[in-house]
């Protein structure tokens, strides 16, 4: 499997069946913060993940991701991963709170 493939089946079909099931709870305050969450996760993590490449702590085999789809020293993959992740969280931390059965009632 591609890691293209990867984050297709394991990120992006659970990101829309949660973003169906949020599409009236999501508002805008949800999605700028999720906009937030992502530039964080792409501006701390790009450079460790780019660095460890470098050095040599990790390495992407070619069949899975090419040469041709780097960006630096990461796939452009890696990239993605990135937000999809923050967004799949964000997506999963919004609709457990809308879900959440709090045993204190109105204490929060």
């Amino acid at each position: 499997m591609t890691y293209a493939g990867f984050l297709l089946i394991f990120l992006v079909v659970t990101i829309l069946l949660l973003a169906a099931l949020l599409r009236r709870k999501f508002g805008r305050r949800h999605a700028l913060a999720c906009i937030l969450v992502c530039a964080l996760a792409f501006v701390y993590t790009a450079p460790w993940d780019n660095h460890a490449a470098r050095i040599g702590l990790w390495s992407f085999d070619p069949v899975f991701a090419p040469r041709s789809h780097f960006l630096g020293y990461l796939p452009w993959e890696e990239y993605a991963f990135y937000g999809l992740q923050s967004i799949l969280i964000c997506l999963l931390t919004v609709w457990l709170s809308k879900n959440a059965r709090l045993s204190g009632g109105d204490d929060l």
